[in-house]
């Protein structure tokens, strides 16, 4: 696992929304888009579905967050 997804994962799950984690994390939207998808990956399971609001963490994201 590269250590280094957890902090897009962690700014994408305060932010909600790509563009926004992106802009505090001072990348482009795709890194973010690249970034989580390979920390599920490695990981095995979502961390986020996507809805109207956004990005939401699944129970096994939330669990990461706690």
């Amino acid at each position: 696992m590269d250590w280094d997804n957890l902090r897009f994962f962690l700014e994408l799950s305060r932010a909600k929304k790509l563009t926004v984690a992106a802009r505090r994390l001072g990348v482009d939207h795709t890194t973010v888009a690249r970034r989580v998808p390979a920390l599920e990956k490695s990981l095995g399971q979502p961390l986020f579905i996507r809805d109207g609001s956004g990005y939401g963490p699944t129970e096994a994201g939330h669990r990461l967050l706690v």
